[in-house]
């Protein structure tokens, strides 16, 4: 009975340690933003609404989401962007990098999950 035990044990701290450990995603370089996320429609979800962006190669940015809209102008930034909303309801300076968690999915700094659309 006492092997039982410490076996359950020795068996739920080793898969515990496996779920414990997060996978690793790599922070996007500016070549490689400007290869995977500049120019694609990118679909995002922040509290509950369907959000969609896009940084176009001229350094414009658009966001739409249900009954808002957004434009301005965005530009590299280390291995970052920022990017300048002059019109809609969120205006200002916001800065972002990103991470690739892999299958045209990103997390950007702001934890939001962008998937580029098919």
């Amino acid at each position: 009975m006492c092997y039982v035990v410490k076996f359950s044990s020795i068996l739920l701290l080793t898969v515990g340690m496996f779920a414990a450990v997060p996978a690793l995603a790599k922070t996007l370089t500016q070549a490689q933003i400007a290869d995977q996320i500049v120019d694609k429609n990118l679909i995002g979800h922040r509290k509950g609404v369907t959000v969609r962006l896009r940084y176009n190669s001229d350094g414009s940015v658009e966001m739409k989401a249900a009954f808002i809209a957004g434009a301005g102008t965005w530009a590299f930034v280390g291995d970052g962007l920022c990017m300048m909303m002059t019109k809609g309801p969120k205006r200002g300076k916001t800065c972002t990098g990103f991470e690739d968690l892999g299958d045209g999915s990103f997390r950007n700094s702001e934890g939001m999950i962008l998937q580029v659309s098919k």
